[in-house]
């Protein structure tokens, strides 16, 4: 396959899986998960289910689709290995892919067979939501990334450079905000169950829930906009500081990618408030998700940007006018490298 090609059909399987993760999350807002009992992968104990309920249909749907992205991912390997020599970073991305697919496959009929699906909140659900949200993020990443590999033509995994504490190889900047984001992705899964299983008609009668909580999901949920107020702040900061290294480096697609991240982490932080303002409807608990889901992708793929400009090596120019490394080190002049004992004219 050719790497035009390759290019669509990784942009395309990302696109779909998106669109059936976020089937995904109508399904358990709709308390469809039981849809199909406790049987998996069978339905009612039949390939195809008989005069099937509406929660029926949404689970029926979702697994069908699912398998599709199974399918699409196997198809991503292989293209990956027989297009691309050992060690390129596609194969690691297609394989990387296809492993998290059959674990999410495993979370689903874990969920299913357990009944820790629509209404149920014990112990077990509250503690595997956390692990699957992880395992759908690091899905996501995996794909879009090939995606972005296949579209920039990067052949090595990028990585970031050893020893630097700032610049773009740098790792420190990057710690927090993706524990944040992953921290964030888990206070929501539970505030998703607090929600659904304790729901209420009016803004105020929400806050009432605050005073003298009933179940542990309460507390959870009161984490979940506290945090966000936080985390929203580190990926502003580090959209801010990755401009100035994409300014710094000349590279513009590093720079619409720090513009995407800070503004869906801005938007982010406003459709969360909206959302219990206009009391936790389907479609904008779908809008919040989906966000939420865009955010963590563009963030994944800024720190892969910011990887390959240091990898590239030095920028040609500060804002300032002097020249930089790509750890953001004035180079020496050429009267310190004389009185070095260097000669300037190879210096």
């Amino acid at each position: 396959m050719s790497s035009p090609n390759f290019r669509r059909l990784s942009w395309g399987v990302a696109g779909y899986t998106l669109l059936v993760i976020l089937w995904g999350y109508f399904l358990r807002i709709s308390e469809s998960g039981d849809g199909c009992g406790t049987d998996w992968p069978l339905c009612h104990g039949a390939v195809i289910p008989g005069t099937p309920t509406f929660s029926t249909l949404v689970e029926f749907s979702h697994r069908l689709t699912s398998g599709v992205v199974l399918l699409l991912v196997l198809v991503l390997a292989v293209a990956a290995f027989r297009s691309f020599p050992r060690g390129h970073a596609l194969r690691f991305g297609a394989v990387a892919a296809l492993v998290l697919t059959v674990t999410e496959s495993l979370f689903g009929a874990i969920l299913v067979v357990y009944g820790w699906v629509a209404g149920d909140i014990s112990t077990g659900r509250i503690l595997i939501r956390p692990v699957h949200v992880t395992n759908t993020f690091l899905l996501m990443a995996a794909l879009v990334l090939t995606a972005w590999w296949a579209s920039r033509g990067v052949s090595r995994l990028p990585r970031p450079t050893p020893g630097a504490r700032e610049g773009a190889g740098a790792i420190r900047p990057l710690v927090l905000p993706v524990l944040g984001v992953l921290a964030l992705a888990w206070t929501g899964a539970w505030t998703g169950l607090a929600v659904t299983a304790f729901p209420v008609e009016t803004l105020r009668e929400g806050m009432g829930q605050y005073i003298e909580p009933e179940h542990l999901l309460i507390y959870l949920r009161m984490s979940h906009p506290v945090l966000a107020v936080l985390v929203i702040g580190l990926l502003v900061r580090l959209a801010l500081g990755t401009r100035r290294i994409a300014a710094l480096h000349g590279d513009p697609a590093l720079a619409r990618v720090a513009v995407a991240t800070g503004a869906l982490a801005s938007v982010q932080l406003l459709a969360g408030p909206l959302t219990i303002v206009l009391g936790n409807p389907v479609w904008m608990r779908l809008v919040h998700l989906l966000l939420a889901d865009l955010l963590w992708v563009a963030l994944v793929v800024l720190i892969s940007a910011r990887f390959e400009v240091a990898r590239r090596g030095a920028a040609p120019a500060s804002p300032g006018g002097g020249l930089e490394d790509a750890k953001g080190v004035r180079p020496p002049t050429a009267p310190a490298v004389a009185r070095a004992g260097g000669d300037p004219a190879r210096a």
